[in-house]
């Protein structure tokens, strides 16, 4: 019998995606990424946010352990008692803090009696300063900043490469809570005060505090942008003193002429609400003013060291009188809750 052959079967044909559902395919990996990035940078924030915390805290127990070996806070800001300009060869309590940041190796370095301090002019970093040129300090970089470590501020250049610091020592409060006629004074760089426990030519402890450590700011955040750019308390880099005239005294708040030109790097005194988007001109419109805007790249405000070595973060919407209770230690008007 004769079998019969069967015809050969066609393949049938592979079916690819239509242009539609790729089209759809693409959407739905569009939509899931529009959801996940936000997640993905809140995370990385939130990251960024609990390291300036750090920060701030490494900061503030610093304070207290140079508090403990010298029975006093550092000098906020200095002046050279003869070399001139005496702000850049003066210096502040940022770099009077290195030993107890586990930085004694560059503290040890330094040259406080006749070396520059600054990143640019006529006293650039020298006498065994040069080991601050091209330094980065992570622990005075708030690292949600977009701001490049050695960016210069408005207000002044920095050719010698100096850590432009994103923390800032608080001098005080303007207007002073008290009332104290002898607290603030009018230099030609805005408002100068001595109502805070960091100050310019001037030494002042724990103990002077009379409102309580928890209840005053030593050390606030200084890392965010005013109208665009960077007005931190960096003039001449971050390392550098107080100005004080090559004809004139060493000056403290208290024995300055009034409207004398007198300004102090690493410090600022509370004149302007947080976060403030515009500068005022003459007070913290440059980097060598004395009212510099306390600002960060955190959403909603900006973190602080207090007395206790606690940070807190502070809101940008904190009312102005509460905050200027904060920036003063002894106008006895402490702030229960903030």
């Amino acid at each position: 019998m004769e079998m019969l052959r069967k015809a050969p079967q066609r393949p049938k044909p592979c079916r690819g995606f239509t242009l539609v559902e790729l089209l759809v395919v693409i959407a739905i990996i569009g939509i899931l990424v529009a959801l996940l990035l936000p997640a993905i940078q809140a995370a990385r924030e939130a990251a960024r946010r609990s390291q300036c915390s750090n920060n701030l805290k490494q900061i503030g127990l610093a304070l207290h352990n140079y508090n403990d070996s010298l029975k006093s806070l550092p000098i906020g800001s200095r002046s050279h008692p003869t070399l001139v300009p005496r702000n850049s060869y003066g210096t502040n309590w940022r770099a009077s803090l290195l030993p107890y940041l586990e930085q004694t190796a560059i503290f040890s370095q330094l040259n406080f009696e006749s070396g520059g301090f600054a990143g640019t002019g006529s006293a650039p970093f020298s006498g065994g300063n040069e080991v601050l040129s091209n330094l980065t300090l992570p622990v005075y970089k708030c690292p949600s900043s977009t701001i490049g470590p050695f960016e210069p501020d408005r207000g002044t250049s920095n050719t010698q490469n100096s850590l432009m610091h994103e923390y800032v020592g608080i001098a005080g409060a303007y207007p002073d809570p008290a009332n104290r006629s002898n607290a603030c004074k009018q230099s030609l760089r805005g408002m100068v005060c001595r109502n805070g426990l960091l100050l310019a030519n001037e030494n002042r402890g724990m103990q002077h505090a009379v409102d309580g450590l928890s209840n005053c700011i030593v050390v606030a955040e200084q890392s965010g942008l005013v109208q665009l750019q960077p007005i931190r308390a960096n003039y001449n880099g971050g390392w550098c003193g107080t100005a004080a005239d090559p004809g004139n005294p060493v000056y403290t708040v208290l024995t300055m002429p009034t409207n004398h030109n007198f300004y102090h790097t690493g410090l600022s005194v509370i004149r302007w609400s947080i976060n403030s988007p515009t500068y005022v001109a003459g007070s913290s419109d440059q980097c060598y003013m004395t009212n510099t805007v306390l600002n960060s790249f955190h959403p909603g405000g900006i973190h602080v060291t207090l007395g206790d070595g606690s940070v807190r973060f502070i809101t940008d919407n904190i009312d102005m009188e509460m905050l200027r209770r904060l920036g003063s230690s002894d106008d006895r008007m402490p702030v229960d809750q903030y």
